[in-house]
């Protein structure tokens, strides 16, 4: 039987790589958007797997290839060239809205792929943050519950898992622990990942994915671009810390592939494929761009003279694109341990 899946997030950036994919898997696919946001990104996220090329999409593509030797987890998506064969329809609704979501999930759907998130480091918006996430994935787990659909895919983010004081590799059973290292946006996914696991302890059968910094191709403002501008941009300053990433379609694919996959289930699963220094990151972007701008990394005493200034900043409530909790995350080493048969928690239910 065909699966008939529904993705919340689906205007976002991992829920359009998400119904693309599904689509090209033949299957049926709703996409769950709020009634006045924009739908227009499909056709652009369609070019990228028809392959068709554009500066942006030639450029994540060379990015990719010189991060190869930082890859350490195989199983990334292939372009193929079989066109859409599942069928897409819009559904309009709002996840912070229980009641429609409850009257929506009244359709029986195979799977829910929750992809929907508040994504920001800006401290005026922690509060935010924190009520937002926790509260779209209480309303989906409560909405799969009174509707007895049974199968939810919940895509969390490597800040779940925490960051530890010391610099051991953070493992996929990692045991949150408050830290300095940690952000609002980590506590909120963190939060978010308790309401899956109580959803859990309820009867859903559920696939937690976590994946590392995303990167990969999206037109609008995304955390690549984000990266790309930083790494290619007058700013000399790079963090002297390291991160996991993962390019869109290898996290799409895989997730995809898990949940296909019964074992699978009732775990959460690791998906970072490049552990990297964000020096090593910045220097491999100047390469593929041809930019060479002159680059140092944030050390005391300049670190602690930013760190005081944004601190100020904050207390007189200017609005910053990043805070103090970024700042000291950006600090640390954070390596995970994604070797093969490590990647997969113990089942929790």
């Amino acid at each position: 039987m065909t699966p008939h899946i529904l993705v919340t997030g689906a205007t976002g950036f991992v829920g359009t790589h998400m119904v693309q994919q599904a689509l090209r898997l033949g299957w049926n696919v709703d996409g769950l958007k709020r009634a006045h946001s924009p739908a227009d990104l499909a056709d652009s996220i369609d070019q990228f797997y028809e392959g068709v090329e554009n500066p942006d999409i030639t450029l994540l593509s060379a990015l990719k290839a010189e991060l190869k030797p930082y890859s350490d987890l195989g199983g990334n998506y292939s372009p193929k060239t079989a066109v859409k064969k599942g069928t897409f329809q819009w559904i309009e609704g709002d996840a912070l809205d229980v009641a429609s979501l409850c009257d929506l999930l009244a359709f029986p759907y195979d799977y829910i792929i929750d992809t929907a998130a508040l994504i920001s480091f800006k401290s005026s918006e922690d509060e935010e943050t924190l009520n937002t996430n926790q509260l779209i994935t209480r309303h989906v787990v409560n909405a799969c519950l009174v509707n007895k659909r049974t199968h939810l895919v919940h895509v969390s983010s490597i800040a779940a898992l925490g960051r530890p004081e010391n610099n051991e590799p953070i493992t996929i059973n990692e045991t949150w622990a408050d830290s300095r290292f940690n952000t609002p946006y980590a506590l909120s996914k963190q939060l978010s990942e308790m309401e899956v696991w109580r959803g859990a302890h309820e009867g859903l059968n559920v696939l937690i994915v976590n994946p590392g910094v995303i990167l990969g191709y999206l037109p609008k403002k995304t955390s690549s671009a984000q990266i790309i501008n930083a790494a290619n941009g007058f700013n000399p300053i790079v963090p002297q810390g390291s991160n996991g990433f993962i390019f869109v379609e290898d996290l799409v694919f895989r997730t995809l592939e898990l949940l296909q996959d019964e074992s699978h289930w009732n775990c959460r699963h690791l998906m970072v494929s490049h552990n990297i220094g964000f020096m090593d990151l910045f220097k491999a972007i100047n390469k593929v761009s041809r930019r060479n701008p002159f680059k140092f990394k944030l050390k005391n005493p300049l670190f602690s003279f930013i760190y005081i200034l944004l601190w100020i900043l904050e207390f007189l409530r200017f609005d910053l694109p990043i805070s103090t909790h970024l700042l000291k995350s950006t600090r640390k080493k954070s390596v995970y341990d994604n070797r093969i048969g490590h990647t997969q928690s113990r089942k929790f239910v």
